[in-house]
This record gives C-alpha cells, sequence and structure tokens, in this order.
C-alpha cells in the first residue's frame, strides 16, 4: 500500500485557462481525504490528475516518493480503484459487471454487492444488464448505476480509493446508510471522497475546500466549523436545507 502521496504545486491549463492551480497535498497512508466545493470547483480534475488520466502542465505527483511519470501506466492504474460521475454499465450479466477484468470471484462479488447495498436487488448475478441488447435484460436506476459502480471499485480491492460525488443520485436515506458504511469501504485504504454536500464529511480526516480551482480552506470538519469561515459558513447554509426538509416532511 502507497504510505505517502504528495502533490508540489500542482497546475492542470486548458485552453489557456487553469482548471488548477499550485495546489500542493501530503496523504498519509488511510487517510480519508474529503475534496468540497461548487461545481467547477476543481474537484474531479485533481483526483484524475492523481490517477494519471490528466497530465499537470507544471508540478509533479510522488506515490512513496516515485513520480507518477516514471510508473507505467498498469502500475499506475492498478493502485487506484475509481467510481466517477460518468456511468459505464456493460452489457452483460450482474456477475460480469462487477468482475470486468478476469474469471469472477462469485463470493467476493456478493461480498462487494453487499456493501454497496445492492445484493437484495440481484440475488440472481447471472441477470443481465441493459435492456434491449440482451434478452430478458434490465435498466438501472440512476441510484443503482452507482452503487453497482461502487461494488466493481470495492471488488477491484486497490489501495487508494476514490468516489466522486457517489450519493449524488441515492435519496437521503440511502445516502445516510452509505455514509454508515463508508469506514468499512475505507479501512486499511487511503481514499478520497468528492462531493458538493457538506453534510458528507463528518467520517473525512481532512477537508479541502475548493473554489476556482484553489485551495480555499483545509483541516478537519471541526476545524473547519471552528475557523468560521466559508466552509462553517456553507455548513450552517445547508443544514438550515435539510431542517426544512425534515420540517415539511414531518408537516
Amino acid at each position: 500500500m502507497p504510505d505517502i502521496l504528495q502533490t508540489h504545486q500542482l497546475t492542470k491549463t486548458m485552453d489557456g485557462r487553469d482548471l488548477v492551480k499550485n495546489i500542493s497535498i501530503h496523504v498519509k497512508k488511510g487517510e480519508i481525504y474529503g475534496f468540497l466545493g461548487p461545481n467547477g470547483a476543481g474537484k474531479t480534475t485533481i483526483v484524475k490528475l492523481l490517477c494519471g488520466l490528466y497530465q499537470p502542465t507544471e508540478g509533479r505527483i510522488l506515490i512513496n516518493g516515485i513520480s507518477n511519470y516514471k510508473r507505467k501506466d498498469e502500475e499506475l492504474y492498478s493502485l487506484f480503484s475509481t467510481v466517477f460521475q460518468d456511468k459505464l454499465v456493460l452489457p452483460f450479466s450482474v456477475l460480469e459487471n462487477v468482475a470486468v477484468n478476469g474469471k469472477a470471484d462469485v463470493e467476493r462479488v456478493r461480498r462487494c454487492l453487499e456493501k454497496a447495498g445492492l445484493s437484495q436487488r440481484f440475488p440472481d448475478l447471472n441477470q443481465p444488464l441493459v435492456k434491449g441488447i440482451q434478452d430478458g435484460a434490465e435498466n438501472l436506476s440512476g441510484g443503482e448505476e452507482q452503487k453497482l459502480l461502487l461494488a466493481r471499485a470495492l471488488y477491484k480491492e486497490a489501495p487508494i480509493l476514490v468516489l466522486d460525488e457517489p450519493t449524488a443520485a441515492l435519496d437521503p436515506l440511502a445516502e445516510s446508510e452509505l455514509y454508515v458504511k463508508y469506514n468499512e469501504f475505507t479501512k486499511e485504504k487511503t481514499s478520497f471522497f468528492i462531493s458538493h454536500r457538506l453534510a458528507s464529511t463528518g467520517f473525512c480526516d481532512r477537508i479541502l475546500l475548493l473554489g476556482d480551482g484553489q485551495i480555499l480552506e483545509e483541516g478537519s470538519h471541526k476545524e473547519l466549523l471552528a475557523k468560521g469561515g466559508q466552509y462553517a459558513h456553507m455548513f450552517q447554509e445547508q443544514s438550515k436545507y435539510y431542517q426544512n426538509s425534515d420540517n415539511m416532511k414531518a408537516e
């Protein structure tokens, strides 16, 4: 497992515009790292840089002191299990969708579906997916697609887990259940959690609040609340929304 992940003055430029600017972070093994901020803040760009899917125009990324540039693609990609917002459900069985490479370990697939909250939906792992391409196939809802991709990422068992808005298509109850399970997902892993919902950050060891491609604030949930800055303000505003929603349900 990677002991240390570091970035030094990382910048990604596209069409003459900096998407992220001078991002420097140092992540220790086993940490849960949260990237928060509005759409366009640079959250997904940063993790795609870390995974080697983008290349920085300036700066460098080191894992255990070795630059990503010096690693072969296969070696670098093997370090990461990812769930990005672009969903890819394959026109195969549930089993094949979770264990996409090589011979499937059926029991491991079942465990991953259980962790992702999808085991009761598909007791038959041979159920084909993507209606219209296979006989008897089913389509998944947006939330079920996210759960399937989470099961796929967990099945890979890479040492670094990246979840990009993993609850965006889930209802509040399913979202809450996923957060409860998150410590189990990330056990003995280094993980990156991307969200714009501040209610999801309590379990993170460290949080980066991003804006316009830059780090605005950094710290734990408690530390950032105590600072009384942008994070604290955003948290209070979002908390009002959830309280109002609860009140409307009660009525």
